[in-house]
């Protein structure tokens, strides 16, 4: 029976068995050791009295460690006569559901838990917390090469895809593979099989898509490839042949992916078409149309400066050809084809360089804002904030999202793992919110760009949180020179002060006002953003509106009658309209072509309408 004891800490012994390799960094103890100072051990370490009389820990070497860094002379300990074994469950178990133990660290205790202990699966999973499909995912660690296990160990290792393709290979497979990549790394004595990555080496050190495209064993072939004989010679690339392909087919192959991409780049690279231009990949593998140009789709029309896109798909390997076209001919056709120049503007009170500024200002508030609310925000606002980020101008969410080279993991990929490791929300408020932040802070920002700036949501977060209080003031000369004459006016206006004959003397002016004050204009404030959140929000749902409208007005015998089956909609067969029925649906006459026409036209050409009757 278990009892409650007051120990010196430093008396406890440590457990020779304990999962857990490492107590975590000296910074993470500190904290624990000031958060036992302060609050005291919520949870007081198990312990297991030995025959000598000596006290082992079973769980709570952490806790033991920090109240040592504390200096606390004495703490509570729960003394138990459970069974050694129990005693390696429970250590086990206690890792699995607090500070996040490695995958080696976890596997190695499941390994000990089934080979010695003789604890079965269903028993592992149930005392872990875990799912058997997550326990089978450990088990790939044991197929794969020592040093792949030493990357992954340092937060480098292969994504969830990449790994199985590599576990699926043999061991001498993936030591040879090993050594093909690194074998320029090493010195003249040293194994390349055994080159172990540094945590000082950087971060795209091993190429895990390469890795994993050479061990997967997949055939590339001959005609999928745009080189020709001569590329191949100079890439080494032995052709197979596939006896089974069909006839009066090239069924030449090869399984050297990194051969044959490396060819296919050389092609791109030298022998494309004349007056083609190079396709790029972005971070998730797809390829687009490279800076200054957009792809055109295959509905449109020729484009005046037209030019054919290549690339190199990294995933197939195969080349991919987009009609491309410069940004500003497509700008011009997307406007009517008019080149009669505009009304000069009005110059705005604010130029393009201080939005900028404002913008990045505004991204180091945000950040410091959201910073310090880690520990304490409210779920539930984290949960709008992340809604609101997701709906981000520079958010793009794609199904088979990994981070940069395809090898490193997105911050909502690690939430994702934490959270929802088998699709079930894994109910830890400390582990949602510092997950919560996080992907905040790397999705979020106030960038004045229509690439990779976030818009109006990130400032809406930032009002959610009270970023404007860390916004400093922007009574500074760099930001005051980006106002023109009429902009600096209202802004000492705004302050009580009388307009002066220039800018400069304005800015002075204002400068002098403030003195070591804030002063923060309503521009670069981030609450400016919720009068414009809904105004978009308002011209949004009118723009709805207007579409429901013209469905509306639709004659309703234009839909074949099926408006007077509405009643058997439950039980009729699901029937394709024919190209007739299109024909017909959309039929329409107007005095004139509008966007709606236009968009009418569209999905008559593209879209499969389907009748439920």
């Amino acid at each position: 029976m278990a009892e409650l004891r007051r120990v010196d800490p430093r008396t406890l012994v440590s457990n020779p068995n304990n999962p857990r390799s490492s107590i975590g960094s000296l910074e993470e103890l500190r904290k624990l050791a000031l958060n036992i100072k302060a609050i005291g051990i919520l949870h007081p370490p198990a312990v297991r009295e030995l025959e000598d009389g000596r006290l082992m820990i079973v769980a709570g070497h952490r806790r033991t460690e920090g109240a040592i860094y504390a200096g606390l002379i004495e703490i509570d300990v729960y003394v138990g006569d459970q069974s050694e074994d129990l005693d390696a469950l429970a250590a086990v178990s206690e890792n699995f559901v607090r500070l996040d133990m490695t995958e080696l660290e976890q596997w190695n205790s499941v390994t000990r838990l089934r080979e010695q202990l003789g604890y079965t699966d269903p028993q592992v999973c149930a005392a872990l917390m875990v799912t058997p499909s997550y326990l089978k995912r450990l088990s790939l660690l044991a197929k794969l090469h020592p040093p792949i296990l030493d990357a992954i160990a340092l937060g480098r290792g292969p994504d969830e895809r990449q790994r199985k393709i590599i576990a699926q290979a043999s061991l001498d497979e993936q030591r040879a593979a090993w050594a093909e990549m690194f074998s320029e790394s090493v010195e003249d004595d040293e194994d390349p099989a055994e080159y172990r990555v540094k945590a000082k080496d950087p971060e795209d050190t091993v190429a895990w898509g390469a890795l994993a495209r050479n061990l997967e064993q997949k055939e590339w072939y001959a005609r999928d490839a745009r080189f020709g004989d001569e590329l191949a010679r100079r890439h080494n690339i032995v052709w197979m042949e596939d006896l089974f392909a069909e006839a009066d087919t090239d069924s030449r192959y090869t399984l050297d992916a990194t051969a044959y991409a490396a060819a296919q780049q050389d092609w791109l690279d030298n022998e494309r078409p004349e007056n083609s231009i190079v396709l790029v990949s972005d971070e998730y593998g797809y390829v687009r149309a490279p800076e200054g140009f957009i792809t055109m789709g295959t509905w449109m029309a020729t484009q005046e400066g037209e030019v054919m896109g290549c690339g190199l798909n990294p995933r197939t390997l195969k080349i991919v050809e987009e009609r491309c076209c410069p940004y500003s001919a497509a700008k011009l056709e997307h406007t009517g084809g008019s080149s009669t120049p505009e009304a000069p503007k009005e110059r705005p009170d604010v130029s393009g360089t201080g939005h900028k500024m404002i913008g990045e200002i505004r991204t180091v508030a945000l950040r410091e804002a959201l910073g310090e609310v880690a520990e304490t925000a409210d779920p539930w606002e984290l949960i709008a904030a992340l809604l609101l980020a997701l709906e981000a101008e520079n958010v793009r969410v794609h199904g088979d999202a990994s981070g940069n080279n395809w090898s490193e993991p997105t911050a909502r990929t690690l939430a994702m793992a934490d959270l929802f490791p088998e699709g079930s929300l894994v109910r830890d408020e400390t582990l949602i919110r510092r997950h919560a932040v996080t992907v905040l802070q790397s999705i979020l920002n106030c960038d004045v760009s229509m690439h990779s700036g976030s818009g109006l949501p990130a400032q809406l977060v930032g009002v959610l949180f009270g970023a404007d209080q860390k916004m400093p003031s922007m009574a500074f000369e760099a930001f005051l020179k980006c106002y023109s004459k009429p902009g600096i006016t209202k802004a000492v206006q705004a302050e009580g002060l009388a307009p002066q004959n220039t800018g400069k003397e304005m800015r002075a002016a204002l400068m002098k006002h403030v003195g070591e004050g804030h002063w923060l204009p309503e521009v670069a404030s981030f609450a400016q953003a919720q009068d414009v959140w809904a105004q978009k929000q308002k011209k949004k749902q009118a723009k709805i509106r207007e579409l429901e409208s013209v469905v509306d007005e639709m004659p309703e015998d234009d839909f074949d009658g099926a408006a007077d089956d509405e009643a058997d909609l439950s039980n009729g067969p699901v029937v394709p309209v024919t190209e007739p029925d299109l024909e017909e649906t959309f039929s329409l006459q107007a005095p004139e072509p509008s966007e709606h026409t236009e968009a009418m036209q569209f999905m008559r050409d593209h879209l499969e309408i389907v009748v439920v009757a």
